[in-house]
């Protein structure tokens, strides 16, 4: 695949395509020593908020995907930025205590919050639903770390954060600040991390909106990975043209190498 075999660096989604519940996946660490042989550089490019930048690094490295905490671009990590350019209001946070801890610089208040962030997030009940709700209708605005619809685990599809942004969006009528994926800034941070123009990277994932069609309006050729989050029909229905597909990321160094 002639975009594989040109291109000066890469930008890669983790989770469905490096690991999956907690495991490399086949190939995973075979691909990751293929660029540091070729000494190819990368971004990782993750809307997981499950955890911190740093804890994140560490899980990776003990799964044997060794990387650099520099090498990982998450949403989570992004957040910090994009709440200081919004001259850092109090905030309410549906963000995991590990993520929180990277947060500890902005006022937190459940008591009339200028914004509400949220992310990866698994104590969501009715009443704290509601409580986002009345924060957003007394004049919080919504910032998401990221809209994902699902992911892949072991045991099937889990719902992810998007679905309850949009249950917000929808009952308060104002629409998100997205900071993750699609959004462009988020590609153009990996970029200038990179120092390489759209042009010259290509992006893999396994989500046909976030990573490939993300990617694609920002100039970046996209390519789909059949693993994760991919099942039969997908592109079909979307309407959405990936610039070549593999079937996992094991097919990335054979393609690199030919």
């Amino acid at each position: 695949m002639n975009l594989i075999q040109k291109a000066k660096g890469f930008l890669f989604d983790l989770d469905g395509v490096f690991y999956q519940s907690g495991r490399a996946l086949p190939g995973a660490i075979d691909a990751l020593d293929c660029l540091r042989q070729k000494n190819i550089p990368f971004r990782f490019l993750t809307n997981t908020t499950t955890k911190n930048r740093k804890t994140l690094q560490i899980k990776l490295t003990e799964i044997g995907l060794k990387c650099f905490e520099e090498e990982i671009i998450s949403a989570g990590y992004v957040g910090i930025d994009f709440i200081r350019k919004m001259g850092s209001p109090s905030c309410q946070f549906y963000i995991t205590e590990n993520l929180k801890q990277d947060y500890s610089e902005f006022e937190e208040t459940i008591d009339k919050p200028e914004a509400i962030v949220i992310g990866d997030f698994d104590d969501w009940t009715f009443d704290l639903l509601n409580q986002a709700f009345q924060q957003v209708m007394n004049g919080a605005e919504i910032i998401a770390l990221h809209k994902g619809k699902y992911y892949k685990v072991d045991t099937g599809l889990r719902l992810d954060a998007g679905g309850f942004v949009k249950a917000l969006e929808y009952a308060t009528g104002q629409k998100a600040h997205v900071v993750g994926k699609p959004n462009k800034s988020f590609f153009q941070c990996a970029l200038n991390d990179l120092r390489l123009t759209p042009e010259e990277v290509v992006m893999l994932g396994d989500d046909l909106i976030n990573d490939v069609q993300g990617a694609q309006k920002f100039g970046i050729p996209g390519i789909l990975v059949k693993t994760g989050k991919y099942h039969e029909g997908m592109i079909e229905s979307s309407g959405i043209n990936p610039d070549g597909l593999i079937d996992s990321i094991a097919d990335f160094p054979i393609i690199l190498n030919s």
